[in-house]
């Protein structure tokens, strides 16, 4: 009879859960196929009741603990040093065969397998451990018999807990949960506490390493590797480089996977002609560590780098080759001017400096907008899809946000203009369009949250912003003739490696357009920077948001006056302001030095600030100086007959599909007045290219609640019924 059937057992235990017991170290038996032994060349998987068999058990126990017992050698000295402290539960399940399979704790027991055989054999001194524990092991049953809960379990310790395994047993636990199991993505994310980034990040890496596993170098893989395929798929720039198919997890670009392969590979060299047999030279791969594949990503599309790398197969050589050193030299004069911008607010700067301050200022503003307006800002400007489009929104479908429940638009146009009662939600329907075209960028978001609270970005309080974070969001819509979808929550994550002293909460933003998925998770802290972790973030089109309430001094208009100055767009709206607002104006120039906008006006011999004019000609000048910015994508205004005459809006709404028509651009506005929609209804030359909307409350009976629904009409039957009765959008049913 084995001790099974007779565990030691105190009363006390007994009485606090049925499930404790203790066992024999005889009877219990190391787990031949634990994640943490995977990645051993050794390692075979055996059924579950083979993990009695001496063989397999001597594998198991020589896999656990290491050569020269490296793998257990802090526990045995804390073993010697502490005793048995059962500060982890050690959880076993019954064998159907007699005893029982270790499922949690396999290290310990194999520390603990260790030492009773060193005492039996030649009695070492055991410290302060107990001998007593070779045969009385606390351990608890684990009731559950499924495997899955089995694999729950583990992934709590060693993915989402204080014990991590490496990146690659990690993700071999993932794979079997979402493939095997065929557990989805939120259920994976849900049971076991990570982020779906996280999550993806290592099923991509895993696919690529199937890849190389099946190319000619697929015998050299070892699980050290794995990192390196970790950094290749949240690298944005490899990953197009790559011709990365989001739908199948695959590098589809076949020439340059082999070239990567190649590059995280030992090489042959190759032999003269003359010579026959196999190589016994290799080339070490070009490819060693982490960095090395950042490192390459930041090159990749360099040519001449590329070459070199093919070359010499040394990254750092390749590197220095690249033009990735002039941007470094940017980066080095960025961080000098930061510092010396430090030390100068820690003094107190003389009235005679002030003025070369303030020229410095302006030349470092000018620099700033410049580049901005060309496109040049580096790793911070964000990427669109598409350079030019057929077709901009076609249909709009907000499943939720704020008061917007599965609100539909189904027949976008050029312009399209809604009105509605105050609070209907028109502000929060441009604030959806915005966040589905900004796609993962979190500051698109964030831009949210402060355009609605008038929150200066300088003045943003972290603590404020998680506030301001309601329900989970989702928007889809279709652009250029593709589905997208996004989708944000806000969560604390469970991860023990964040710093929780500082540490808020996390944002996760989901997206897909066409076949492409992007993810970002971002952490917001207290007291420090937010991190945010995205293999790269793309914007369905450039967007605009303008809203008469916020942000709207003349200095921030400087980059839109340096893209229309570009564009040559200019020119264009001096003359209307001449022809419909003022005659006497001939220019408005951006003064670099005080980053104000001067009125040349032939009427007077200086120069004005622009703010000494009215509002409606500030206004109508900024919503111009917005379109080159925006090209091949989309304008948002927000009450846009806020501060004009009503005399001008007749005027200005033709202008304004004018430069839609000019810069391919798709305008959402919002309206109060019956005088702006009907001016644009009656203005717009094309009516084919005006679609208006009506926000109203629709009550939902199944709900028991008020929905807000969209009634659209086309340009050419509003103006019918516009013809036909007077009637005013702002009341319709």
């Amino acid at each position: 009879m084995t001790d099974e059937l007779n565990p030691v057992e105190t009363e006390e235990e007994s009485a606090v859960d049925g499930s404790r017991r203790t066992y024999s170290l005889k009877n219990l038996f190391l787990d031949p196929n634990n994640y943490r032994l995977i990645n051993e060349p050794e390692y075979t998987e055996v059924a579950e009741e083979q993990a009695k068999d001496k063989q397999v058990e001597r594998r198991t126990s020589r896999l656990l603990t290491g050569a020269k017992n490296q793998n257990i050698r802090d526990l045995v000295d804390s073993f010697k040093a502490n005793g048995y402290l059962p500060v982890d539960q050690i959880q076993v399940k019954k064998l159907e065969n007699g005893g029982f399979l270790v499922v949690e704790g396999n290290r310990r027991i194999a520390a603990l397998k260790f030492l009773e055989k060193e005492y039996d054999e030649k009695a070492i001194d055991l410290g302060k451990l107990n001998p007593e524990i070779f045969s009385k092991v606390p351990v608890v049953i684990y009731q559950e018999g499924d495997e899955l809960h089995h694999l729950t379990v583990m992934a709590l310790k060693h993915i989402s807990g204080n014990k991590k395994w490496g990146e690659w047993n990690q993700a071999r636990l993932l794979e079997d949960m979402h493939t095997h199991h065929h557990l989805s993505e939120n259920q994976i994310c849900e049971r076991i506490g990570i982020s779906k980034v996280e999550l993806r990040r290592s099923l991509r890496a895993l696919s690529l390493v199937e890849q190389y596993q099946d190319s000619d170098y697929g015998d050299q893989f070892t699980e050290t590797k794995f990192p390196l395929f970790r950094e290749a798929v949240r690298n944005a720039a490899l990953k197009d480089w790559l011709s990365w198919n989001e739908n199948g997890y695959k590098a589809e670009q076949a020439e340059h996977r082999e070239l990567f392969f190649s590059w995280l590979s030992r090489e042959p060299v190759e032999a003269d002609e003359e010579e026959l047999g196999f190589a016994d030279e290799y080339l070490e791969p070009a490819l060693i560590k982490r960095d090395d594949v950042s490192l390459l990503g930041k090159m990749i599309n360099d040519e001449s780098a590329i070459a070199q790398l093919k070359i010499s197969r040394d990254i750092n050589i390749a590197y220095r080759s690249s033009n990735q050193i002039l941007k470094e030299r940017q980066e080095a004069a960025i961080r000098s001017v930061n510092q010396d911008i430090q030390s100068l607010s820690a003094l107190q700067v003389s009235g005679e400096n002030l003025t070369e301050l303030e020229s410095a200022y302006g030349r470092l503003k000018t620099i700033i907008d410049r580049t901005r307006a060309s496109g040049l800002s580096g790793v911070a400007q964000l990427e669109v899809f598409h350079d030019r489009i057929n077709q901009h929104f076609s249909s709009i479908h907000i499943r939720q946000y704020k008061r917007l429940q599965e609100f539909q638009l189904k027949a976008p146009s050029r312009i399209n203009l809604f009105a509605g009662l105050n609070n209907s939600g028109k502000t929060t329907l441009l604030e959806a369009i915005y966040l589905l075209t900004r796609q993962n960028d979190f500051t698109g978001l964030l831009e949210t949250v402060r355009r609605r609270g008038k929150v200066a970005e300088d003045h943003l309080n972290p603590e404020w912003f998680v506030s301001q974070l309601g329900d989970d969001i989702q928007i889809e819509g279709c652009f250029d003739d593709l589905q997208s979808e996004v989708a944000i929550k806000h969560f604390k994550e469970t991860d023990t490696s964040i710093d929780k002293s500082r540490y808020l909460e996390s944002v996760e933003i989901s997206t897909s357009y066409g076949n492409h998925n992007q993810e970002a998770l971002t952490r917001i802290y207290k007291g420090r920077d937010r991190e945010t972790q995205a293999a790269g973030i793309k914007t369905l089109c450039p967007v605009v948001f303008s809203s008469p309430f916020f942000l709207n001094e003349p200095h921030r208009y400087a980059t839109y006056y340096h893209k229309s100055t570009q564009s040559k767009a200019l020119p264009k709206i001096f003359e209307f302001i001449q022809e419909k607002v003022l005659n006497t104006i001939t220019d408005i120039r951006l003064v670099d030095e005080w980053q104000r906008f001067l009125v040349s006006d032939t009427r007077y011999d200086s120069a004005f600030d622009l703010t000494d004019y009215g509002e409606g000609l500030q206004r109508i000048f900024f919503i111009s100086l917005l379109f080159a910015s925006a090209q091949n994508g989309v304008v948002l205004i927000d009450e846009f007959e806020n501060a004009i005459h009503a005399d001008l809006i007749a005027d200005f709404s033709g202008f304004i599909y004018e430069l839609s028509v000019y810069f391919n651009v798709q305008v959402f506005l919002t309206s109060h007045s019956k005088e702006c929609i009907d001016a644009f209804v009656n203005n717009i030359p094309d009516q084919s290219q005006l679609a208006v909307c009506a926000l109203v409350e629709n009550p939902d009976e199944q709900e028991d609640n008020i929905r807000i629904v969209a009634r659209e009409f086309t340009g050419k039957k509003f103006s019918k019924l516009l013809k036909a009765g007077n009637v005013d959008l702002r009341r319709a049913h």
